[in-house]
């Protein structure tokens, strides 16, 4: 399935939809899916509802698409193959190299010292396995013989050797020069995917199975298998992108020029993403936080405390979010602002619209959507979402009040619930 804007024998675009049965990460050669880390808050299933919103807004090829809060990168890809030219942003270190990867290249660097991208990849995959703070923190002391009580079980000792021994590769090979910085994020974004990919989680990093795979060891393949780099899938869009590691309203105060588009996605509850993926950061950094060998007191998860300090995000606290979020989209030189959000995040609806509306014309469209769960097993109350995106036209007066414009999503909302079978293909867009 190509991802983009296709258009069909009359014109029109058609929508974009994820696949699960062909966009699988680990297999899939799509650019904008391949390697894609499971997120939370991941947009890959809602690209076909982003590519309508920037419908709303006509666009020039070239211009510059700003995602602010890109995480896994999947909007930021999807942009660029649009054929917009895409900065992608986010301040957690782990999607740097992602995103560098990714976005920023075009194409597959040279590696002229290794022999070329495949061959600097088949070296790290062939390295002897190596002990390391991987293996001393977050693996047991054996795969078949381990004690829950007091072994930490994000990898399997086997994979976590690999890690190691590949990660202490890539930061030797900086620092003697035999790859720059861009080289260096082409090695480090599959490392990183395969840590995910590998983990003995549900996901996220503030817990791991007691055993391997879980009660049901629906994922023991993925974790057992045998750790092994491959290698990304670049597209070249033409244009000059960029990633970049930025508190966003730091970032937006820093751009000089308007752009066309910025899309925001800001966290939507109080979980920091920078403990999620605290391991992610860690291996990223490859700084080797001073943390207890073995399970303590309030170390069980070994996360970093970083996240309270240098990356403490205002979208996480309920009391912070709203002027945090009505800051940035007043600060913004955009001609279009998109912003991302649930009825299930800590800003309210109200609130949202109420930012935008001071600032220009305002359009929404609307998703229902399943609530994450850890386990499909586990019964929820309130089993459906809607997740919606707010289109503004800085560029046009918007002539509804807020508290209006709320009251016609609302009902939209309503009418996407009553009818829970069709949620995951129904959308409804609401223009004022």
């Amino acid at each position: 399935m190509h991802v983009g804007i296709i258009m069909d024998g009359r014109g029109a675009a058609r929508m974009t939809v994820y696949d699960p049965t062909r966009h699988a990460a680990a297999r899939t050669d799509d650019y904008v899916f391949n390697q894609l880390i499971p997120y939370i808050g991941s947009k890959r299933k809602l690209l076909d509802l982003i590519q309508e919103a920037v419908g709303y807004v006509p666009v020039r090829h070239g211009e510059t698409f700003l995602d602010l809060f890109a995480g896994s990168g999947v909007v930021s890809r999807f942009a660029k193959q649009l054929g917009f030219r895409v900065i992608a942003n986010d301040w957690e270190p782990y999607t740097k190299p992602i995103n560098t990867t990714y976005v920023a290249c075009n194409q597959v660097p040279k590696f002229k010292r290794l022999r070329g991208y495949a061959a600097a990849l088949e070296e790290l995959n062939s390295l002897r396995p190596k002990k390391g703070w991987v293996t001393g923190h977050l693996c047991p002391r054996s795969d078949e013989k381990y004690d829950v009580s007091a072994d930490r079980m994000f990898y399997m000792r086997k994979n976590g050797v690999r890690i190691d021994a590949i990660r202490s590769a890539i930061q030797e090979w900086r620092e003697t020069g035999l790859i720059n910085e861009t080289e260096e994020a082409c090695l480090l974004a599959p490392l990183l995917y395969q840590a995910c990919y590998r983990s003995n989680t549900s996901g996220v990093f503030k817990g791991f199975h007691k055993g391997w795979g879980g009660q049901t060891q629906t994922a023991l393949y993925r974790i057992a298998t045998d750790l092994r780099l491959t290698p990304a899938v670049f597209h070249d869009n033409g244009f000059e992108n960029a990633a970049t590691c930025q508190d966003s309203e730091s970032l937006a105060k820093e751009i000089k020029n308007e752009v066309a588009v910025a899309y925001l996605d800001p966290p939507y509850n109080q979980h920091p993403y920078g403990s999620n993926y605290h391991v992610l950061n860690s291996i990223a950094l490859w700084d080797k936080p001073s943390v207890p060998n073995r399970i303590t007191r309030g170390t069980k998860s070994a996360i970093r405390t970083d996240w309270r300090t240098k990356r403490r995000s205002a979208y996480n606290y309920r009391g912070e979010t709203v002027a945090a979020y009505r800051n940035l989209v007043h600060s913004l030189k955009a001609h279009t602002i998109l912003t991302s959000y649930s009825t299930d995040g800590l800003i309210p609806l109200e609130e949202i619209l109420r930012a935008n509306a001071e600032r220009g014309r305002v359009d929404v469209v609307l998703r229902g959507y399943k609530r994450y769960r850890v386990s499909s097993q586990r019964f929820s109350r309130k089993p459906m979402n809607v997740e919606y995106i707010v289109v503004l036209d800085t560029r046009r007066r918007c002539r509804t009040s807020a508290d209006e414009l709320a009251g016609r999503v609302r009902r939209e909302e309503r009418q996407l619930l009553r009818n829970h079978p069709e949620l995951r293909d129904s959308a409804a867009s609401t223009a004022y």
